[in-house]
């Protein structure tokens, strides 16, 4: 049968392999004789010859993510305590929800008021704006009447930006841990990938944190608990649930 697959499709008859190739071929026949002679001439297989000394090395580092940290066994919350934080959690989803149609109804009928809040494109703005640190020095609390002044993709970028300020610190700051929680409450499902990966780097963070437990209050390890079940159970990243 493999032998069918090797005989020639097209009958040339004799090669002459003294072919002038700077002339054109003059008929059909010969354009298939000069390809044929080509066709023994290339080799088998063939190897590039690479300088290696010519190759950049890679400018950017990748390490491959892993889950979280597992829980020192004192600090790790029970079942039933999650359960019960995804249920409370869904039921603000739901009130808050609901008072959000009702305001952008009424601001339609009365038109919208304008807050002084950060640029979204400041990101040292926002991180300190949520962190308390404002110019007014003044501690902001994430009112309803701020929340709802943000629109989906505002939502999503400034919870990039206090998920990353929160990978360079020791613990979650009060106030800080309060916005994440009322963004988390306003954000929209299906997540998309970029939100997801934010909400895993969120529930990351905290299992670190919460392994280096030394100097942490009783208040700050059930924040880094909530935040980490929020993530696996609520925003269905069960690879990083505890147990």
């Amino acid at each position: 049968m493999t032998e069918y697959f090797i005989e020639p499709a097209l009958l040339v008859g004799e090669i002459d392999e003294n072919i002038n190739f700077s002339l054109p071929p003059v008929s059909g026949e010969e354009y298939i004789k000069r390809v044929v002679i080509e066709a023994q001439q290339c080799a088998d297989v063939v190897v590039a010859d690479i300088d290696h000394k010519q190759l950049k090395k890679p400018t950017i580092d990748i390490e491959p993510l892993s889950g979280c940290v597992e829980a020192p066994p004192w600090l790790g919350p029970t079942r039933d305590w999650q359960l019960y934080q995804v249920s409370e959690f869904s039921d603000t989803r739901l009130y808050v929800s609901q008072l959000k149609n009702g305001i952008e109804t009424f601001k339609r009928k009365l038109g919208r008021c304008e807050m002084n809040l950060p640029d979204i494109e400041d990101e040292k703005g926002w991180i300190k704006f949520c962190s308390g640190h404002n110019e007014e020095k003044v501690k902001t609390v994430p009112t309803l009447s701020v929340i709802f002044h943000l629109n989906q993709p505002m939502i999503e970028q400034i919870l990039e930006y206090l998920v990353q300020h929160l990978s360079s610190q020791k613990k979650i700051q009060y106030e800080l841990g309060q916005w994440i929680y009322a963004l988390l409450v306003v954000l929209e499902m299906p997540l998309t990938p970029d939100i997801c990966s934010c909400l895993r780097s969120l529930a990351r963070t905290c299992s670190i944190m919460r392994a280096r437990s030394e100097e942490l209050e009783v208040r700050e390890i059930g924040a880094l608990n909530l935040f980490i079940c929020l993530v696996a159970r609520y925003f269905r990243q069960l690879d990083l649930a505890d147990p």
